[in-house]
């Protein structure tokens, strides 16, 4: 949930004429900085513009230019995720100045709040900045810069929590659209991703092919041999440096099917982004009165143990203190795992991942929760590294141990475990070393969440 947002205000029709402009900081989910800068365009002002936004010749008179101003902002849009309401507008003023002035562009990928709006929010009558921040109450002083920017800030902010997905990227994608990008020497637009030819399923290795047995006892540190990799040999990699698990189909890397006791490395450039560990399965029947399956995280020391309460993140504690771990569940056949592993503390040296089925309760069976998988994605590009099915059948009553996430030569790697354990939540925090107070506080805290959501959670699974 970090992110940037923008809004330029014009002398005139030329993209080349800003005399405004608006910027502000969201980190975490919550706007930490906001700027506001009035700018010469030395170009004449036409009466239309400043009709709209009030800024007159006499008002940006002994202000920077913007080529003067561009050392400060440069550094506030590199890297960084930046939105604006009718981006293609913004984009374009920025680069047009950037052209004029004979500057470089920036890198960074870009989204565009209105057309997110005309695709998420067809109730509403129209999807300008006022229309939609109306709706979401919001207030708005239209046209003026800061407040433009701050209000498709919180726009975006809401439509993440209405949709219950707490990455902008993955918002995008979710609705189809593809992230612009400005990079040096050129730029692509916000727009529909193009829809792919469905290509035929790769053939998965034989199991006589894989590689030697490893031990994947939940909890037990693992062998540092990748999937499908002989001792001392080097392992073989797809074009984006990811372990394939078959040969790739023509044109495109295949994505890595493992199965229990596989490896993939996650490798350098990833260690320092966003991952997503995106879990699904296939819901069973619903019965109220009976609990809802459940991904949950458990942050682990060298010991192999979990020592804070808070370092379990699930549906009744969101995120561990150091922001690094956050969950979401955007359906009810569905849990989302965040996780930026170069904010963790250092004591944590692996993070397991896990899985509650529902508990028989009051004479009611949900019946067995079936093809439970978890998909491993680059969260910032969209990018599926690794998919692992981690259960065909689990029957209520029973956890399961996904895998682990865990440092090895200064890279984060994932091991895929599929272990399942007698229990719920309590049998997960009792083995990951949770005192049983500490366990039964999570489960208690757990099960009331959910009641607290009540059927009102069926907006989110389209029921």
């Amino acid at each position: 949930m970090d992110y940037t947002a923008i809004d330029f205000e014009t002398a005139n029709s030329s993209r080349t004429s800003a005399c405004a402009l608006g910027l502000v900081q969201v980190r975490a989910g919550v706007i930490t900085a906001e700027y506001d800068w009035l700018i010469d365009p030395r170009q004449r002002f036409d009466g239309m513009n400043i009709a709209i936004h009030g800024i007159t010749p006499s008002m940006v008179r002994g202000k920077p230019t913007f080529a003067e101003l561009w050392p400060t902002l440069k550094p506030l849009l590199q890297g960084e995720i930046v939105i604006a309401h009718n981006a293609a507008f913004d984009m374009s003023v920025l680069r047009y100045c950037l052209d004029d002035s004979s500057l470089g562009y920036p890198d960074f990928q870009y989204l565009c709040t209105y057309l997110l709006g005309k695709k998420m929010l067809q109730e509403l009558p129209s999807h300008k900045l006022n229309i939609i921040s109306q709706h979401f109450g919001i207030r708005l002083k239209h046209h003026d810069a800061l407040d433009d920017a701050r209000a498709a800030a919180l726009i975006l902010l809401k439509l993440m929590e209405q949709w219950q997905e707490f990455d902008p990227l993955l918002l995008a994608g979710s609705h189809g659209y593809k992230a612009g990008t400005m990079y040096d020497g050129g730029y692509t637009p916000f727009k529909a991703a193009p829809k792919k030819a469905a290509k035929k399923q790769s053939v998965r290795k034989k199991a006589d092919d894989a590689e030697p047995a490893v031990d994947v006892n939940p909890g037990l540190p693992v062998s540092e041999t990748v999937a499908g990799q002989a001792p001392g040999e080097a392992p073989a990699a797809s074009p984006g440096g990811q372990v394939a698990a078959a040969p790739p189909a023509a044109g495109a890397a295949a994505v890595p099917m493992l199965v229990r006791g596989q490896r993939v490395d996650i490798g350098d450039k990833l260690s320092a982004s966003r991952l997503l560990a995106a879990v699904d399965w296939d819901a069973p029947a619903s019965h109220p009165e009976v609990s809802q399956p459940e991904t949950v995280a458990f942050l682990l020391r060298e010991s192999g143990r979990c020592e804070q309460e808070r370092e379990l993140v699930f549906y009744g504690n969101m995120e561990d203190p150091s922001g690094s771990v956050f969950c979401s569940k955007p359906a009810a056949h569905m849990g989302h795992l965040y996780l930026q592993l170069n904010r963790l503390p250092a004591a944590i040296t692996r993070i397991a991942l896990a899985f509650t089925a529902a508990e028989v309760c009051s004479n009611r069976n949900p019946g067995p929760v079936r093809n439970a998988s978890v998909s491993l994605i680059d969260s910032r590009t969209g990018v599926r590294l690794a998919v692992f099915p981690f259960g065909q059948d689990i029957t209520p009553g029973m956890a399961v141990v996904i895998g682990e996430f865990y440092r090895y030569k200064d890279k984060w790697r994932f091991a895929a475990v599929g272990e399942q354990l007698p229990g719920d939540l309590t049998a997960l925090c009792s083995h990951y070393g949770l005192e049983a107070g500490s366990a039964a506080k999570a489960q208690a805290e757990s099960a009331a969440a959910a009641e607290a959501e009540g059927p009102e959670h069926n907006h989110l699974t389209g029921e």
